[in-house]
């Protein structure tokens, strides 16, 4: 029993044309599909930020009730925890990229950055020291720790790749 397959297509009519809403639900399945998955660093930076805002929030408050006293806030010693913290994994960072990569150029491109970023989290911390309420400041704080160790972790993940291509090539060869 041959047929031809156009006469399939011509008995058909509803193959013919696409339904008037294909665009739209299109678009929504992959809507559905793409939605980006959050990682480990992002709850627990989101974490660390409202912990220290509440923190800061109960202060105010404490501070309000009380009469002014001379003594250290707890807020900064909690901050100063979170940026030893951070500064801690920045560096084993560091020290990871610095043992994986051979390329020099890489290594010093990737340390101007990270000069930079530390330049300005100094000026930060200047600004935390002189006014240590301010969530906005911690949160800015926060945000350069957290962006120079992420910038850290993707060249890591980058160099991983490219030394996986290169050892698939070598054994191609």
């Amino acid at each position: 029993m041959k047929r031809d397959i156009r006469d399939l297509f011509k008995e058909e009519d509803d193959l013919k044309t696409l339904p008037e809403n294909h665009r739209t639900a299109f678009a929504e399945k992959l809507k559905k599909q793409s939605k980006p998955k959050q990682n480990l660093y992002g709850w627990l930076s989101a974490a660390a930020i409202l912990i220290i805002a509440l923190t800061i929030g109960f202060n105010v408050m404490e501070m309000e009730a009380k009469p002014e006293t001379h003594s250290p806030s707890p807020i900064v010693a909690q901050v100063e925890a979170v940026e030893a913290e951070y500064l801690a994994n920045i560096e084993t960072e560091w020290q990871n990229f610095i043992a994986i990569t051979d390329d020099d150029i890489l290594v010093e491109r990737f340390r101007k950055k990270l000069k930079n970023l530390d330049a300005d989290y100094q000026g930060i911390s200047m600004q935390f020291k002189s006014d240590a309420n301010n969530v906005l400041v911690i949160e800015a704080l926060i945000e350069n720790l957290q962006t120079r160790l992420q910038i850290l972790k993707d060249i890591q993940k980058h160099i991983k790749i490219l030394n996986q291509t290169n050892e698939h090539n070598e054994k191609s060869i």
